[in-house]
């Protein structure tokens, strides 16, 4: 099986739009909006060993090589070729139908020499005539372990959940329909549902993806919303999977109609006291 590593901004941003179906209250006017398109960095511990010292995420690629990786190595050793202290702390594997290998996963925890902790998820195809990396990304918060959200009809998904300390969601999602992988991350999806909600609203980290169900909720945030609040209202997300692509195929936003402040009458008390009800 040919092995086709991806980010799939493009379907999203082209061929998925014209198929989406917004649901939005009628005074809500909807319109696709230019959102940039410049991605967060998560190459934070490098080879090398330093923290962001210069390499990218091609750079991370090179340094896991699963050539002649047996099973048993994803949880007995580092498959990052790092100057940096990495151990694992989690390990795993996925199993697929009768005739598909089994995924095999590991979790690990870096320590640059001149920086903050990290971790990294290295998710593999060992048992196929070729060994393959699919993924290997890192995030400066935390991932949770692969969950095998879909398997059936031909076609899979596997869900990483991840969180960035800064950013929210960092989740993953690999998928293929038999013919090569493909995967997507929280952060386009994200942006793609920006793209479609109204002028001043935007989607509030964290999403609660369900890839079981097909679907993710969110708060909406607007922009005059202070930093600990979203008060624009709620988005619901659903998802169908292509042969080649994760499409978004509706999104529901209901905005939150503002009713301004209430405040509740105390009548005076006669007497100039109030009775403690407690005794």
């Amino acid at each position: 099986m040919t092995t086709s590593r991806f980010r799939i901004a493009a379907p999203l941003a082209g061929a998925m739009l014209a198929a989406m179906a917004t649901a939005t209250p009628a005074s809500a006017q909807v319109a696709e909006r230019e959102i940039p398109d410049e991605y967060p960095v998560y190459e934070f511990v490098c080879p090398d060993g330093g923290y962001q010292s210069g390499c990218d995420a091609s750079d991370i690629e090179r340094a896991v090589d699963l050539e002649g990786v047996q099973a048993a190595d994803f949880a007995q050793r580092c498959l990052y070729r790092t100057q940096a202290q990495c151990g694992v702390i989690a390990s795993g594997q996925v199993n697929r139908g009768t005739d598909d290998p089994a995924l095999h996963w590991q979790i690990l925890g870096l320590q640059p020499s001149d920086g903050p902790y990290a971790e990294m998820l290295v998710l593999g195809e060992i048992g196929g005539p070729l060994p393959a990396t699919l993924l290997s990304q890192q995030v400066d918060g935390y991932f949770d372990p692969p969950v095998a959200a879909r398997d059936g009809d031909g076609r899979f998904i596997l869900h990483v959940p991840a969180r960035n300390r800064g950013l929210g969601n960092a989740d993953l999602v690999l998928f293929t329909s038999g013919d090569g992988w493909n995967w997507t991350s929280a952060e386009e999806i994200m942006r793609e549902v920006d793209r479609l909600l109204p002028q001043g609203f935007w989607i509030a980290s964290p999403v609660g993806f369900n890839f079981r169900e097909g679907s993710a909720f969110a708060l909406v945030r607007r922009d005059s919303d202070a930093g600990c609040c979203a008060t624009g209202g709620v988005v619901n997300v659903d998802f169908e999977q292509a042969d080649h692509s994760l499409n978004i195929s509706r999104v529901s936003f209901t905005q939150t109609q503002p009713v301004g402040e209430v405040y509740e009458a105390i009548p005076e008390d006669p007497s100039g006291m109030v009775e403690d009800d407690g005794g």
